[in-house]
């Protein structure tokens, strides 16, 4: 019934206002890419636009990189290659989004999210309030984390990773 595209946290909780508001149901979504409607959805639908990559930290070995949830996965993945921070290249070619991937602790060729994994900042969608994550709080499990089991609960705005930069 309705569409949202939130590219800011002030979006993100506009969305969740009118839909509660409205009083409909909210699904979240990121690129769509995993979707298929078979009919209109009877609610409002959030697209997750938030945009941006940071380096946060940078010691010549190691960089700390953070990524705003609607940037495209694999995109990001290649601008971290470009910044010269390694770690996440087994995770290149995965569809989606980086606020979709801690969801299910996404992972190729021996490497999960949970290895370069360093904090998540989320929307407590009953609270409003923000909270940052670290990796003892997200509970990463094979294809699995504390998002999926809360699910409707949390909703991602941006990641973290810790990644080693060559001869580290």
């Amino acid at each position: 019934s309705y569409f949202a595209e939130a590219q800011n946290d002030a979006e993100v909780r506009e969305a969740l206002q009118c839909a509660q508001q409205l009083g409909v149901p909210l699904l979240v979504i990121g690129g769509g890419s995993n979707l298929l409607f078979t009919r209109d959805y009877p609610g409002t639908v959030l697209r997750v636009a938030l945009r941006g990559i940071r380096v946060l930290a940078d010691d010549g070995k190691h960089m700390l990189v953070e990524a705003a949830a609607g940037e495209n996965w694999h995109a990001f993945v290649r601008q971290t290659l470009e910044l010269g921070a390694f770690g996440l290249e087994n995770l290149s070619l995965i569809p989606g989004t980086v606020g979709a991937a801690p969801m299910q602790n996404v992972g190729a060729y021996g490497v999960e999210i949970k290895d370069v994994f360093a904090g998540l900042t989320a929307l407590d969608r009953q609270t409003g309030e923000l909270r940052d994550f670290t990796l003892e709080d997200c509970a990463f499990a094979y294809r699995d984390s504390l998002f999926k089991r809360e699910q409707g609960r949390w909703l991602i705005l941006r990641v973290r990773f810790a990644l080693r930069q060559a001869g580290s």
